[in-house]
């Protein structure tokens, strides 16, 4: 049979042990206070009839059974509360003085020693200690009803205090797993919702800011973070539909004509060429893109200096721009030493200086500038071309989004996402801003120490 959900809970288990332990320390100090209390008690009453044993028999060696047995009756006469009993028997066991009227069952072979019984005369109970005197045999002991009764009392307390601990504990215990089991059973039916397909459920927020909020909020960030990568793998997908629907079209009913033509020219070829070009660095786009953004290329990264990869991209453009009218420059004085791939990050400062020479009119600059601030390598690319609306800027940083304006150059609208999936990957930042006129394009990675500031840090510690 099956345990109630309630008591298969880690929490109730963890509520189980902490009834244990309260038990345990609940018993232990209990337990410290009955031996501290009733050692001082019997202390207490073991010394006066210690002293009064101590007292009687001064008083025997001074003036004999005689004088002892006037003492035993004047001290049971003083004694109107009936505390203390005294008896001093004959060698024969007759009693010669006291309060007692026979000797106690049991007591005979404890001289010397504590011993508890009850008074026959009155049940009372009590302790004593018999001592010899001569021939003679001395009893004193003393009422412990007090004592008795303190004991009971102390042994009922930790008994209804050990019991009202675990009640309590059970009953807290099972209050916290009931509000924690509640927690848990809205987030499993949340998530239960969300894998029958409703991904626009999240788990709910208390705003008590506690571990079950924590939890419910990293949760819901997970499945953000889902929900965007479907809704990004939807718009691929719609995307390079849509994007290579014209190419591959294209292609086909060229190929018909070059089918149906007795003598096809090389030109129809050479363009049927050309579009299957244009389909495959489509995908091949989309690959690296995929291949980046799994951190394929993470384990070979090394230190990496960024300021020949701009006066190598520099040069790579010179020709196009300007075959395009258009002014290519690069500001690289000092070395800039970040951790990445080398061929990524060539192919990060390729596509934006492909872009930036690409829409730049006739007569404009496009600059290149690389420079440190402070614990970032920043590669700034700045273009005097149309630019991007503000409201553009994070929108473009998707895959096969390309503006209106755009639309008229060749490309694929990968570029841009191509640089972001790079830079996200480097631990950098992407950032677009205006250029007035034109767009520039910033981006930032964490830089390692200069070069020049590890010589000389080595060169100190050697001296």
């Amino acid at each position: 049979m099956r345990l109630p959900r309630l008591f298969r809970t880690n929490l109730f288990r963890l509520t189980l042990a902490y009834m244990a332990l309260f038990a345990l320390s609940v018993g232990a100090l209990s337990a410290f206070i009955y031996w501290a209390t009733l050692g001082y008690l019997d202390t207490q009453t073991n010394a006066i009839i210690e002293a009064e044993i101590r007292g009687l028999y001064e008083q025997y060696e001074r003036s004999s059974v005689r004088g002892l047995s006037d003492v035993i009756e004047e001290r049971v006469t003083r004694d109107t509360e009936g505390r203390m009993f005294y008896l001093l028997t004959d060698p024969i066991g007759r009693k010669v003085a006291g309060n007692v009227t026979a000797w106690p069952i049991g007591v005979d072979g404890a001289r010397g020693q504590w011993v508890d019984f009850v008074q026959s005369d009155s049940d009372t109970p009590v302790r004593g200690m018999w001592q010899a005197v001569g021939s003679f045999r001395l009893l004193v002991a003393r009422d412990i009803r007090e004592l008795t009764a303190i004991r009971q009392l102390l042994r009922r307390a930790s008994f209804y205090g050990i019991s009202l601990t675990l009640v309590l504990a059970l009953i807290g215990g099972v209050l916290l797993a009931v509000g924690a089991e509640r927690r848990v059973a809205e987030i499993n039916r949340t998530t239960r919702q969300i894998m029958a397909g409703d991904l626009s459920r999240r788990a709910p927020l208390k705003g008590s800011d506690d571990e079950h909020d924590e939890l419910a909020q990293n949760i819901n960030a997970m499945l953000d973070q889902i929900e965007n990568l479907l809704a990004g793998m939807r718009h691929v997908g719609d995307s390079v539909a849509h994007d290579l629907r014209g190419p591959i079209t294209r292609l086909r009913n060229r190929l018909e004509t070059v089918a149906a033509a007795e003598n096809p020219s090389r030109e129809d070829l050479a363009d049927s060429v050309a579009q299957l070009d244009q389909v495959l660095a489509t995908f091949n786009a989309l690959l690296r893109i995929a291949r980046v953004e799994s951190g394929a290329y993470r384990s070979a990264f090394t230190t990496v200096d960024l300021k020949p990869i701009v006066h190598d991209v520099c040069e790579l453009y010179q020709a196009a721009a300007e075959e395009c009218q258009v002014t290519l420059q690069a500001k690289a004085a000092d070395p800039v030493e970040v951790f990445g791939d080398r061929e990524l990050l060539a192919q990060v400062l390729t596509n934006l200086v492909d872009n930036a020479v690409k829409y730049t009119p006739p007569g404009g600059v496009v600059r290149i500038e690389l420079a440190r601030a402070g614990d970032l390598a920043q590669v700034r690319v700045a273009d005097s071309g149309p630019g991007i609306p503000p409201e553009d800027r994070e929108r473009v940083l998707q895959r096969f989004t390309r503006l209106d304006r755009a639309r008229s150059q060749p490309g694929n609208g990968l570029g841009l996402a191509l640089v972001n999936a790079v830079t996200l990957q480097h631990h950098g930042r992407l950032v677009l801003g205006d250029n007035g006129p034109g767009l520039v394009v910033t981006v930032e990675l964490p830089a390692l120490a200069p070069p020049r500031a590890l010589l000389a840090a080595a060169a100190a510690a050697v001296r």
